[in-house]
């Protein structure tokens, strides 16, 4: 096995390993069955992708003779396949534990499915399970990649909560990270650095972004507690 495929390999769950380390020191997590059913059902979300992957290479869909072709391919069948699976455990699995109070933490289950995900998706696209793999490319940075759709779909779940709107606001989220999911593989198609380094700094802002703001509810919805405990 080369030097390069091994790195291409080992980036998602090292990241994943990563983030379990600061959960657990960040919050003296004594019950893992959450955590561990989040990264299990990252795993079982790549089901819904193979099934519409092998649904297009079965009526030729996954032959990219145009640019239509290849749109649909990128953001019909490996966007949206690839974010529902990992959407449906999170709508209406986590979603519904009493613990998850909003973006933050649905944010948190959004990753660790993510990363679960990602981990052994990646050698399925290494390895010529799927019938398209655009380049080196993305390989290097789809666990990267990722993270931030994870980021992005998990705000709007758990904003739904907190705003009691949670159809709309989640199926904004689904819509959300299908559609850059999808524009990411259809940039690593068209082999455009410029497109995908362009794309890649406005999802990482647009993540980041979404990410503070789910930090500074948290605190506010905490802050505002204590002023009803203490008053």
């Amino acid at each position: 096995m080369q030097i390069f495929t091994i790195i291409q390999l080992i980036q998602a769950p090292i990241l994943l390993l990563l983030l379990v380390l600061y959960l657990k020191f960040k919050f003296n997590i004594a019950n893992w069955k959450q955590i561990l059913l989040a990264i299990t059902f990252g795993i079982a979300a790549i089901i819904p992708l193979l099934i519409v992957d092998k649904f297009a290479q079965f009526a030729g869909y996954d032959i990219l003779r145009s640019l239509k072709r290849g749109a649909f391919y990128s953001f019909v069948v490996i966007g949206a396949g690839a974010e529902i699976g990992k959407f449906v455990f999170l709508r209406y699995y986590f979603l519904k534990l009493s613990s998850v109070k909003g973006s933050m933490d649905t944010i948190i289950y959004a990753m660790l499915i993510s990363l679960g995900f990602t981990t052994f998706v990646l050698p399925l696209y290494v390895y010529g399970i799927f019938s398209q793999v655009p380049s080196d490319l993305f390989l290097y940075t789809y666990p990267l990649f990722n993270i931030m759709f994870a980021i992005i779909v998990g705000f709007f779940v758990g904003l739904g909560k907190m705003r009691k709107n949670r159809m709309i606001d989640s199926f904004t989220g689904l819509g959300a990270a299908s559609f850059f999911h999808g524009f990411y593989f259809f940039s690593n198609l068209a082999s455009d650095k410029t497109i995908l380094m362009f794309f890649g700094a406005g999802v990482i802002f647009i993540a980041a972004l979404l990410g503070v703001k789910s930090i500074n509810m948290k605190q506010s919805g905490e802050e505002e507690l204590d002023n009803n405990v203490t008053s």
